[in-house]
Parts: structure tokens; C-alpha cells; sequence
């Protein structure tokens, strides 16, 4: 099961605190399957890929209530936290990094704090996605993660999505299980 952390709406549509849904979009669109509405707050895609169940959720409670929704949907689908992967935006990475670990903490993000509350442990892989921080001192965080990306910022954002999908493959088909940090650059990538 891969889960991508975003905010349901279409406000929220390309906002930083949106890239979990942006790249498990991506991957959707890749793999050829769609996403259909499950309840109030779920949306799912399910696939074969590489002879392997796949499932993609986009839980649609607000961010700090993700683990409302994909707790008892681990538990539903008896996914083991060893198959589980999270897609999320990261303040503490600057843009451009895509950073995967096996397992870690929660870094004070609250839809990951709301996961680990729900599914009762941190075992779980991730790949942040960095956003960076507010230029401006006095922008509250809160505010910065809901506003949409810049102009200048679009073509880095693009390459983001898409070396966060290409490495949610690697993770998932080849079991790649050490840390993996890359740089996007406009021009380059770089690991």
C-alpha cells in the first residue's frame, strides 16, 4: 500500500502540502489505474503490477487526520508495516530533495504524527518530499504549506514528482531498503 499525504479539494489542488497526492497521481497515471472514491474520506487505486497487489490512497480527511482513515484501512487490508510506504511534503527538506528511509520518525508533521497514532508504530517507509521553508520570517508554516507553488518553481516541482514516482518503483518492485536522498535541479538530478 502506498499513501500520499495531501488535503482533499480542489483549494488544496497544487498547493506544497499536496505533493503525497501529486506524485501518487503520477504513479496512478504510469501504471494505468484510476482512483475511485471509497466512503466520505478515501480515495483508492488498485492494480497488478510486477505480479503484486497494489493499492494507492489518498486519504481525504484533512492532513493532521490521515491516520483516521488509513489506520483502519492497514488494518482492513492486512497491510504489514513492512508494506506500507508514505508519500509526504517535507518544510525541514529544501525543494527538490526526495529523500526515502525505511523507517524513522515523524519529523513534527502532523499527518505523520496522525498516522503513527492510528497504525500504532513508525515502522513504516517514507519518501519526503521537500518544500522547503517560508522565505518571509514572519509567514506562519501553517500558511506556507497551503499556498501554491511559484512559477519559477513549477519545473523543479515537475522533476520532483516524477523522480518521487520513479523511486516509489524501486522501493516497491526491487525491495530497495538502505536511505536514498536525491537533488533535483532544473537541469540535473543527483543522489
Amino acid at each position: 500500500m502506498i499513501v500520499g499525504l495531501g488535503n482533499p479539494g480542489p483549494v488544496y489542488l497544487n498547493t506544497r502540502h499536496n505533493m503525497g497526492f501529486m506524485v501518487l497521481d503520477a504513479l496512478a497515471l504510469r501504471w494505468r489505474i484510476s482512483f475511485l472514491q471509497e466512503g466520505d474520506n478515501l480515495l483508492l487505486a488498485r492494480g497488478r503490477r510486477r505480479g503484486g497487489n497494489i493499492l494507492l490512497a489518498k486519504p481525504l480527511s484533512y492532513m493532521n487526520r490521515s491516520g483516521e482513515v488509513i489506520g483502519p484501512l492497514a488494518a482492513r487490508e492486512r497491510v504489514e508495516a513492512s508494506r506500507l510506504l508514505v508519500i509526504v511534503d517535507d518544510l525541514d527538506l529544501p525543494l527538490g530533495t526526495v529523500r526515502f528511509r525505511p523507517r524513522g520518525g515523524t519529523a513534527g508533521h502532523r499527518g505523520m504524527e496522525s498516522l503513527v497514532q492510528y497504525l500504532g508504530h513508525e515502522d513504516f517507509g517514507r519518501i519526503r518530499l521537500g518544500i522547503g521553508r517560508p522565505e518571509e520570517k514572519n509567514m506562519a508554516e501553517s500558511d506556507y504549506v497551503l499556498m501554491p507553488f511559484e512559477e519559477a518553481e513549477l519545473p523543479v516541482v515537475e522533476k520532483v514528482v516524477d523522480t518521487a514516482a520513479r523511486l516509489t518503483e524501486r522501493v516497491v518492485f526491487e525491495g530497495i531498503t538502505d536511505p536514498v536522498t536525491m537533488v533535483i535541479t532544473e537541469n540535473k538530478e543527483g543522489i
